[in-house]
């Protein structure tokens, strides 16, 4: 089986879908769902972690029940020759949890960070000046939502 993303077949795509709607599934779980076996799921996932389709596995925080009730986002612009090490440097801020980088144009960077009280993102914006983004929009999220990939098969799409 190739795993480069290209020919995922029915059984990988459930696989992904179970993974992403709760990582925690387990393998007998997602064997049950998928209607294979447990061995060929588990080494499935052995081939998609391998492969770097399954980079790691996380966990969905609700940051106000865990205190952090300021969740903001910041889009900057770095120039495109400084952009990526801006963007490893900025993830490296306490606080910040997330960066993407893209490939283009200004407003380049776009983070989001999590604080307790207004001290804590005005310090994330001054550490953000210091390494030399220019900070276009800073904004509150007020909420954030979202689901498995589309195209990942859905539960009742069994292959």
């Amino acid at each position: 089986m190739n795993m480069d993303g290209s020919s995922l077949d029915d059984v990988d795509r459930s696989i992904l879908h179970y993974l992403q709607d709760n990582a925690r599934n387990t393998v007998t779980d997602i064997a049950n769902e998928v209607g294979v076996s447990g061995n060929t799921v588990r080494n499935r996932i052995e081939e998609l972690e391998e492969s770097g389709i399954i980079k790691g596995y996380s966990v969905d925080i609700d940051y106000k029940e865990a205190g952090l009730d300021l969740h903001f986002a910041f889009t900057c612009t770095a120039s495109i020759s400084k952009r990526e090490e801006l963007a490893t440097g900025i993830l490296d801020i306490p606080g910040v949890i997330e960066v993407r980088e893209f490939m283009t144009g200004q407003e380049n960077i776009y983070l989001e960070a999590l604080g307790t009280d207004a001290g804590d993102i005005t310090r994330i914006a001054h550490d953000i000046d210091a390494l030399g983004a220019e900070i276009h929009i800073e904004k509150l999220i007020r909420n954030d939502y979202s689901h498995s990939f589309g195209p990942f098969s859905q539960p009742d799409d069994k292959p």
